[in-house]
């Protein structure tokens, strides 16, 4: 069962979840291992993040990234090092390359890097996501074949360029398998035109493929919706 926050500072309230929850995966298992994400909610965010955060314990992952390269203005690498990367050792951030030919042998090397660093079958502690006005997360698109499948084995999937959504490129993103299966899931959802997608999410019949957030309702672990009023308005 999700958890709905309704907030007038979307952004604060989950960078707030953000540091508990790394801090609670640091001290149970000594790392916190965080996927984030790029678009509108993602920048607002990353700038509340805290010092109180431990940095230094942090691995970094992305939960998508487009075809395009690591200095792109369409990049969500590029969206987090310019906020908060830095305060993460290199080592630790496990890029998405979408500027590789290959984005079939990226996914493959990208689902090997998680099992090699958070075990079998890998763990998120923390994803953060955002909600397209589709109903995607992350780069699970509605009506793109093969997009939103679950993924058990796969991890990672080479997503092609979606028609309804721009920006029009190909896209790496992780699996459902690893929504369903993180410890903590924070959607962020934001303005009026996003209300009747978010109902559509939380309460309106399943149709995973149609509707790819509604993936959050298979989560075993903790997922907590964080929207203003504006978004909230139809739930």
């Amino acid at each position: 069962m999700s958890e709905v926050a309704v907030v007038q500072d979307v952004a604060k309230a989950a960078a707030e979840i953000f540091l508990e929850a790394t801090a609670g995966a640091v001290a149970a298992r000594g790392l916190a291992a965080v996927a984030v994400t790029g678009g509108s909610t993602a920048a607002p965010l990353f700038k509340q993040l805290s010092s109180a955060v431990p940095w230094g314990q942090l691995q970094i992952f992305f939960t998508d990234e487009r075809a395009v390269s690591l200095d792109d203005e369409l990049s969500n690498y590029r969206l987090a090092k310019e906020t908060f990367l830095s305060k993460v050792p290199l080592s630790q951030v496990h890029r998405m390359r979408g500027e590789v030919r290959d984005l079939d042998a990226e996914a493959v090397r990208l689902a090997a890097d998680l099992r090699t660093i958070l075990g079998k079958p890998p763990r998120l502690d923390l994803m953060l996501l955002g909600l397209g006005p589709d109903g995607h997360i992350a780069s699970l698109f509605a009506g793109v074949p093969g997009s939103a499948e679950r993924g058990d084995e796969e991890l990672v999937r080479h997503v092609a360029a979606p028609t309804i959504v721009e920006p029009h490129v190909a896209r790496l993103t992780l699996t459902p398998f690893l929504v369903v299966t993180a410890r903590t899931v924070v959607l962020q959802v934001a303005g009026a035109k996003k209300a009747e997608v978010l109902a559509r999410a939380l309460k309106g019949p399943e149709d995973l493929l149609g509707c790819p957030a509604q993936w959050l309702r298979k989560a075993s672990g903790r997922v907590v919706i964080v929207c203003d009023p504006e978004a909230a308005a139809n739930l």
